[in-house]
């Protein structure tokens, strides 16, 4: 039996490494002649820079000096193939929810500025194609902070330039381009991320991932008619309408952001990570059986693209079965099938506290694998 192991983090409990390990270790005890083949891989959010410098060695960790979510001084890497002109940027790095503690996390307060700085820097510095790997940010700014790196202002109906926050949008009145960074016009951007989320709406930015960044329920509203605030303008001031672009709620509307600003192409992040592995050759040669995959939590969610999703698109365009472990299973209007998954099991017992299984994780990951693709 040939076996693709392609996993997620467990977040608060196991590194994308550690989750590849525990399953080889489960599968081996299923069948001791399994071979097995595993990636680190990311779709885009969290672990996107740490999977493109596993896949590609010429990729250099540049640190530069920027900003986290909350405005404040950090230092953050990102990657930097210099002979190719080609960058790498995990906007979870600069922008990320994991930066900040639960008390700290504020939608209404948070840019995506940070992330913007690095990507100035990468211009700067002679990129000419850039990779943006969205997702774990910690923001609802529809990417007006990344703009704002580059050179474009935000003005209210009084011509004041306004803090590009979550809580600015409603205020924007017009958007100044007239000094946006030159180098930007000659680079391609690529937005890495595998979310379908539109900008707006029930199924849109705010509504769907405001609530996990620390908004209320009068927070969401107010978030999501400021984004509709900034695609008004944007289709006025620029001439550009991407609201309804499957990807453009990404990272709280930063997919949007690149988009509108950067004229960004969208690109699903667990087939870019293959095509930089050279897996896909596996795939297509047939030799794969089962294609194992998991995370933290299945849910809902899932369902927008997150990269268990990704994944199960994957093994659907080569054929090939996906089989998902998953610390908690808590889906509610999906199902199971709906996901493109043959079969999930989670290693959570609700007997247990949450608490006790993430202390255990890896023991009962490795309890779950060897159960996950016996027959029945």
């Amino acid at each position: 039996m040939n076996v693709l192991i392609i996993p997620d983090k467990f977040k608060g409990s196991l590194t994308g490494t550690e989750v590849i390990e525990a399953i080889e270790a489960g599968l081996r005890r299923f069948d001791s002649g399994v071979q097995t083949h595993s990636i680190t891989a990311s779709d885009g959010g969290d672990g996107f820079l740490d999977a493109i410098r596993k896949s590609d060695p010429s990729v250099a960790a540049i640190e530069c000096e920027t900003t986290d979510p909350l405005g404040r001084p950090i230092r953050a890497e990102y990657g930097l193939d210099a002979s190719r002109g080609t960058a790498y940027i995990e906007m979870a790095r600069a922008s990320g929810m994991e930066l900040l503690s639960a008390q700290q996390r504020d939608p209404s307060r948070t840019s995506t500025l940070g992330t913007g700085t690095l990507i100035a820097d990468a211009l700067l510095r002679g990129a000419k194609t850039l990779y943006i790997g969205l997702g774990g940010s910690a923001t609802n700014d529809g990417g007006i902070g990344i703009a704002e790196a580059l050179g474009y202002r935000f003005l209210d109906a009084d011509g004041a330039t306004l803090p590009t926050t979550g809580g600015s949008l409603d205020q924007i009145a017009s958007i100044d381009a007239s000094d946006v960074l030159p180098e930007l016009s000659s680079a391609r951007v690529f937005a890495i991320n595998d979310v379908a989320n539109p900008l707006l709406g029930p199924e849109g930015a705010a509504a769907v991932y405001g609530p996990q960044k620390g908004a209320d329920r009068e927070m969401v509203a107010r978030l999501d008619r400021g984004l509709d605030r900034l695609q008004q303008i944007v289709r006025r001031d620029l001439q550009l309408d991407v609201a309804d672009v499957p990807g453009a709620g990404a990272a709280g509307g930063t997919g949007y952001g690149l988009k509108a600003f950067l004229h960004a192409e969208f690109l699903s992040g667990i087939e870019f990570v293959l095509s930089l592995t050279g897996v896909e050759s596996l795939l297509s040669g047939g030799t794969i059986d089962w294609i194992v995959t998991g995370e933290g939590k299945i849910d809902d969610q899932t369902a927008y693209g997150k990269l268990v999703r990704g994944v199960a698109d994957v093994g659907e365009k080569y054929r090939v079965p996906v089989a998902a472990l998953c610390g908690v299973l808590a889906l509610e209007k999906a199902s199971v099938e709906d996901l493109g998954l043959t079969r999930v099991r989670q290693i959570h017992d609700p007997v247990r506290s949450v608490d006790e299984t993430i202390r255990h994780a890896k023991v009962l990951l490795i309890d779950a694998a060897e159960q996950l693709l016996k027959a029945g």
